[in-house]
């Protein structure tokens, strides 16, 4: 029901910082060109791991994107 006290998988926290960081570097791209550049090559490390890992979060959310 609740998912208050379950303990995210190693796959749902790299997927939720992919996240995060596409996101940050989106909104910066606008203002810092070589910020915004630094944030998208970690969150491409991290999607390169999380397709290592085969893990379907990844695939699902790049779909609806």
């Amino acid at each position: 029901m609740f998912r208050i006290f379950d303990n995210k998988t190693r796959e749902e926290k790299l997927c939720e910082k992919y996240s995060r960081l596409m996101h940050r570097s989106y909104k910066l791209a606008l203002t810092d060109k070589e910020k915004s550049d630094q944030l998208n090559s970690r969150a491409k490390k991290i999607l390169a791991e999380l397709r290592r890992m085969d893990c379907d979060l990844v695939e699902s959310r790049s779909e609806v994107a």
